[in-house]
């Protein structure tokens, strides 16, 4: 009883010590101390009285979670795995083995490995999967329990075990802890003679000096450089004044960045360029996607309003909101929503919901106006000056990709490949195994509209319909999915040229992939020629 009356003093003594409040506002703090002794006794009668025992911390990790769900998405307890993320883009160093772990068919599957490393060196493959690590199984942990064995002292080591899809053998390695380097960029090079490219991942503390050596490179190497395309495609974002840096590297100097704004006026910040740009008049177009989040859409806001250079793809996330860490007992941290991105227009990029600020009193969108006087609009993140989309999606290619059916097929066809040419393509001899390791998928799922007759036959004989009705339906579905296999001939290019860059992934390094990659994107050789086009001004042109 007594240590229960302890952990309840200390609740309350650490809520009331975190929440800042004006003292003179006596209405507030009142309100804040009832709010206080109501939680306090809820917890206190749950903790004494419920019918079975409850653990008091798990309790209030409960309850702070749900407290935090209702404010916004990106409010909350951080365990040490999310102080890991913080540290990296703080020093871009972590301790591991050099590996990208993810969850495919509930199983802990090896998606990415890095050269140079234990995992690497260790023939580790992407598409492995972790199986025991040291005698601990965790095939179908969820948990991230794996990142405990990745962390403690540079030069330990844990026994791994590997199951490899098309070989029966489990394959046993011992992986040995080191500092990994994470560059803050993907592919760079060149597109064609004149127009560079430069892709990045997040945004951290090393991210403004990777992109600075590369625009030097482009100008030591390749005397045409005229345009650059700064891909931020599937970039969620990372440290806000890594993101202003960037913008430093193009924008004249003392250039409003970013503003943001907070719970009083006293919390708003403006950020400016510091510097004088490296490249203030090369051409220069963004590209953007449904995945570019926060700092990187602090990078397209900014030089959209600026019109410093064009933005192209489609609208991004639309992830407007700052957090702040703050440390809190038990070696957690508090990651609290602040503030608000504002771009140099005035607008506000978070999407939900839908700020006052965007709608005038009519109702209406409220327009904002770049530097060349262009209008644009607030609400949900940015919006491309051209929408870019690639001829080549479809449903049925875009559920291929977002349930890695492609990866685990490459995985299985890869495994018994020991080399592969530099030249090598996929034919239909590869499309038809796809066709048929997909078929043998016991839960493939469908794409509209064949979704609409998944579980259809259980559905109607719940609803009262005859037997001989529910097997019509099932026949029919099963009938569907043969068809939609068929129909991957009809997209048959694409799904090659997918097939292609994925198998030869798996044996080439990154320099070697860097001309398949961009002869291979649609998005990347189109704002090429934007780039070197009249169209390019036409865009930055008022309207």
């Amino acid at each position: 009883m007594k240590k229960l009356i302890l952990i309840f003093i200390a609740i309350l003594s650490i809520t009331a010590g975190a929440i800042a409040f004006k003292f003179s506002d006596q209405d507030l703090f009142l309100r804040i101390t009832n709010a206080l002794e109501l939680f306090g006794s809820v917890f206190r009668e749950v903790t004494l009285h419920y019918v079975d025992p409850v653990d008091p911390m798990g309790f209030v990790n409960d309850g702070t979670k749900a407290m935090l769900s209702s404010l916004d998405p990106y409010s909350e307890i951080l365990d040490d795995s999310g102080e890991d993320d913080m540290e990296l883009l703080s020093t871009n160093s972590y301790t591991g083995f050099g590996m990208v772990i993810g969850v495919i068919d509930d199983m802990l599957t090896v998606m990415e490995v890095y050269p140079g490393y234990s995992a690497e060196k260790n023939g580790l493959k992407p598409g492995d999967r972790i199986c025991y690590v040291d005698t601990l199984f965790v095939l179908h942990d969820t948990t991230n329990i794996i990142r405990s064995f990745s962390r403690g002292s540079v030069g330990g080591s844990v026994k791994v075990a590997l199951l490899r899809p098309g070989k029966s053998d489990t394959i046993r390695v011992t992986l040995t802890r080191e500092i990994i380097r994470v560059k803050s960029l993907g592919i760079t090079g060149m597109v064609n003679d004149s127009i560079g490219y430069i892709s990045i991942e997040r945004f951290s503390s090393g991210t403004k000096d990777e992109v600075k050596r590369t625009l030097a490179l482009f100008r030591r190497e390749h005397p045409a450089f005229s345009g650059l395309i700064l891909d931020l495609r599937g970039n969620p974002g990372g440290l806000l004044e890594s993101a202003v840096d960037i913008c430093d590297l193009f924008v004249p100097m003392k250039s409003t960045v970013v503003v943001t704004k907070g719970r009083s006026t006293e919390e708003e910040r403006v950020y400016l360029s510091q510097y004088n740009p490296q490249e203030p008049n090369i051409p220069l177009a963004i590209l953007i996607d449904g995945e570019s989040a926060s700092a990187s859409e602090v990078v397209a806001g900014a030089i959209q309003d600026l019109d410093r250079g064009i933005i192209l793809g489609s609208r991004s996330f639309g992830k407007g909101l700052v957090q702040t860490v703050m440390s809190l007992p038990g070696s957690k941290s508090l990651k609290l929503t602040t503030a608000r991105y504002y771009t140099p227009s005035g607008r506000c990029i978070q999407k939900l919901p839908t700020y006052s600020e965007s709608i005038d009193n009519e109702g209406k969108e409220v327009q904002f106006k770049t530097a060349n006087g262009r209008p644009v609009t607030s609400r949900h993140g940015i919006a491309p000056d051209t929408v870019l989309e690639s001829p080549y999606n479809s449903q049925l290619l875009t559920m291929l990709d977002e349930e890695q059916l492609l990866f685990r097929f490459v995985s299985e066809y890869c495994a018994n490949i020991d080399t592969l040419s530099k030249d090598w393509k996929a034919s239909e001899k590869e499309l038809k195994k796809l066709q048929q390791w997909l078929g043998k998928q016991d839960d493939l799922p469908l794409p509209e509209p064949y979704a609409l007759l998944e579980k259809s036959d259980s559905i109607a004989l719940k609803n009262g319909y005859s037997s001989a009705y529910a097997k019509q339906l099932r026949d029919i579905r099963n009938s569907s999915k043969k068809d939609m296999l068929k129909g991957l001939n009809a997209m048959k290019t694409q799904i090659l040229r997918k097939l292609t860059l994925l198998m030869q992934a798996r044996y080439r390094d990154t320099k070697e992939m860097i001309p398949l990659l961009f002869n291979n994107d649609y998005l990347v050789q189109k704002t090429a020629i934007i780039l070197k086009s009249k169209q390019y001004n036409s865009l930055l042109s008022p309207r």
